[in-house]
């Protein structure tokens, strides 16, 4: 199972072992995932997910 890798690159290796990918969904961003949205769905982040985004990014501080 592949867990992370740019749209195009899973496409790429997908298709060199006979297995075209037609569409990609991505289901989860960091910690925040698409569970209990409806197609085209969406919903405002809560404060503490935009916090555990930016603690993940690379500005965000780091956990020790």
């Amino acid at each position: 199972m592949i867990h992370e890798g740019k749209y195009h690159q899973i496409k790429r290796m997908f298709e060199a072992v006979g297995h075209p990918v037609l569409k990609l969904r991505r289901e989860r961003f960091g910690t925040v995932t698409c569970e209990g949205l409806k197609p085209g769905g969406w919903r405002m982040l809560k404060p503490h997910e935009i916090k555990q985004l930016w603690n993940l990014s690379k500005f965000g501080k780091t956990e020790q």
